[in-house]
């Protein structure tokens, strides 16, 4: 699989998953308890660099463990799974060894992307706390994204 036609399934997949997240950000952003300083949505690509990869919110502030069980509910933005038909949702999955571009950064690109444009799909949104979007271990090219400084809209 080349480059391009990664980025364009994995695309059409993320498009395809656009009205859940679009639904559940809102929900999201209700379920913030009032310590929390800022949300990070957050891409995490396989370690394998195999395409798989998840997107959760997390939250920052004092007593992490508590101010992110609040959340806990909606934080799962995007969870690829395996199952016995494959992987679902069936986002493009590679060999790393048999391809020459780096499938950890397009991954968090194009969630990167999918997630701003959702995110901007939903009008003025108004949030306390600053929302940006974060590539795990430092991948992507294009993280970290604010989405949202956390000043009123």
């Amino acid at each position: 699989m080349s480059e391009s036609e990664f980025i364009a399934e994995l695309t059409v997949v993320l498009d395809g998953q656009s009205d859940t997240a679009r639904a559940q950000i809102p929900l999201l952003l209700a379920s913030l308890p009032e310590p929390a300083t800022r949300l990070d949505l957050q891409v995490f690509p396989a370690q394998d660099g195999d395409g798989f990869f998840t997107v959760r919110a997390s939250v920052d502030g004092p007593n992490l463990y508590v101010i992110n069980k609040a959340i806990d509910t909606y934080a799962d933005l995007f969870d690829a799974k395996y199952t016995e038909n494959g992987v679902q949702p069936p986002i493009p999955i590679v060999d790393c060894f048999d391809v020459d571009y780096p499938v950890n950064d397009i991954v968090v690109d194009c969630a990167a992307n999918w997630l701003r444009t959702v995110w901007q799909s939903l009008g003025n949104i108004e949030c306390r706390v600053p929302v940006v979007i974060v590539g795990n271990d430092g991948y992507g090219t294009v993280t970290p994204v604010e989405l949202h400084s956390g000043a009123a809209a």
